[in-house]
This record gives structure tokens, sequence and C-alpha cells, in this order.
């Protein structure tokens, strides 16, 4: 089994030893750090975390994907029920790797990454970022918008500063929501790759059979 990822102390912001602590969103204090947010490394490449929804038909088992990094390239293809949605002509092309550092077994469908980015939606875990960061009342880490998160950058300046750079990411990078309605749930095509020095300085986290699969050239985006 690959080494999990390191987690905070929802107190202290300290790096945590024991994996088993219980997470914060359950009363515990154990929290994703906020180094994990999501950053661009070139206009065309970034790097984060995500979790990975495992009950589609895509190839994620579970728990064994933990660790595990991956190299998502958004694609054009919109959404067919509504013909909404899809990657922004500006997203089309890009290239994001993500590590895994969760799993979301309640998803189903062609869903398969839900990546790690602040203001973007706390979902039916609503008190673990109030509980985080003291003094901030839960609606202001996700615009009061469960599902779905902050529509626009305005969001952003309201939360944690440690949290800022990575919601405006989700703007100036990702193109959410710009050109009526998309970004909004891109598709992306997907491989297993060698996880880069970038994450995994960050997780501590390195994948016992990490050298069977390519390395990312990073020269390639520019």
């Amino acid at each position: 089994m690959n080494q999990p990822a390191r987690t905070c102390d929802a107190k202290t912001g300290s790096v945590l030893v024991d994996p088993e602590v219980t997470s914060v969103c359950q009363g515990g204090t154990s929290a994703g750090c906020s180094d994990n947010a999501p950053v661009a490394i070139t206009r065309s490449l970034s790097m984060g975390f995500a979790a990975a929804a495992v009950s589609g038909g895509h190839g994620l088992t579970g728990d064994a994907n933990c660790g595990q990094c991956f190299e998502l390239h958004f694609t054009s293809k919109i959404h067919p029920n509504g013909q909404w949605g899809g990657a922004h002509e500006d997203l089309d092309g890009k290239t994001m790797i993500v590590q895994v550092n969760n799993i979301g077994y309640d998803v189903t469908g062609d869903h398969s990454f839900d990546i790690q980015i602040p203001g973007a939606g706390q979902g039916i875990f609503a008190n673990g970022c109030a509980s985080q960061f003291a003094g901030y009342d839960s609606a202001v880490f996700d615009c009061a918008t469960h599902y779905g998160g902050c529509r626009d950058r305005s969001g952003c300046a309201k939360l944690p500063k440690s949290l800022q750079a990575g919601c405006m990411w989700r703007f100036d990078w990702y193109h959410w929501l710009e050109g009526d309605g998309k970004t909004n749930n891109p598709y992306v095509d997907f491989r297993r790759v060698k996880c880069p020095s970038h994450l995994t300085n960050i997780s501590g986290s390195v994948p016992l059979d990490d050298d069977a699969y390519p390395d990312v050239d990073l020269q390639a985006f520019p």
C-alpha cells in the first residue's frame, strides 16, 4: 500500500505524523493542508491534489489509487444533457497533474476526479473549514454555495490568506464559468504518470510502483 499523504493539525497547522487522526469534519483535528491548493506552473500546466471518484467505469478503484499521480488533459467535449458545461476554449488543451489524496466512493457516472480548490464548495462537510480556521464563518469558504462554490473572484478575498491564491486559480487558469457557463465540470483524458517532486514534496507520499510510469516532460508545457 502506498504511504498515506500528509495531513495537517487543524488547530496548529503543523503536519500530523499519525495518519489515523480523525478528520476535522467528524470532530477530530486532521485536516487538509493549505498547500494542497492548485497552482499554475506555466500557462498550460498546473499541479494540485484531488479526490478520486471511484464508482464509475473509468478504471479508478479505490484506496489503491491513493498517492498515485495522473495527468489530466482537458478536452472540448460538452455535457450531452442540455449542452452545458465542459471546458472553456482557454482551458481546452491544457494539462493538470494531480496526486490522489482522498477517495470518493459515492460519485457515479463519468465523474473521475474532484480537484481540491479553495472556495469551490464544501459539499456535505460544511463544518470542517470553519473548525480549521477559527474566526471564519462556514459560508465564507464557498460563498454559502456548498455545491459549486463561489461564482466569481470576489469570494476569494474573504478566505484566509493561505487559501486565496488557490481560489483565484480557479478563475485565472481554470476559467470557471467563463463563456456562458463554461468552464463547468470539464471532461478530461487522463493517464497514470510518475509523480513530480512538486507534489511529493508537499504530500510526503511516493507510490511504491512510481518508477513503472512515465515522467512528465515539464519543458513541453509553455
